[in-house]
């Protein structure tokens, strides 16, 4: 008999929500320490950029109090909160929270520079 046994899902995924950012428990690990996060946007390739921000760097001066995230890290996911944040990335890429009430990306982690890649031109069904 011949068994194939699987791996654990070593995938980051990431949920939008209207009123939040939620990433799973792959996705989140890189920000376990993250003091605060900074969020932008790659519109030629379509991909939402989450930096994870050690407090050195969130309190240089370099950004604004209005530029840093705060972002919650539970034990099974993380989450960043706010309905405007979620509104600024739907004026750049099209979600239609009225159609749908999330979207779900694949990730990965730009280890070079410290920042979480979502797909959004692949949307997970």
């Amino acid at each position: 008999m011949e068994i194939q046994w699987f791996s654990k899902n070593l995938q980051g995924v990431v949920t939008i929500y209207e009123t939040n950012i939620t990433l799973n428990t792959v996705a989140s690990s890189y920000f376990k320490n993250a003091y605060a996060t900074l969020i932008g946007f790659n519109k030629a390739e379509n991909v939402l950029l989450i930096k994870a921000l050690n407090k050195e760097e969130a309190t240089l001066g370099n950004y604004g109090p209005s530029d840093l995230h705060d972002i919650s890290i539970k034990p099974s996911y993380g989450r960043i909160n706010g309905k405007g944040i979620v509104k600024n990335v739907c004026e750049l890429f099209p979600l239609d929270f009225e159609k749908q009430n999330l979207y779900k990306f694949n990730c990965s982690w730009d280890e070079t520079n410290k920042y979480l890649k979502i797909f959004l031109k692949e949307e997970l069904k």
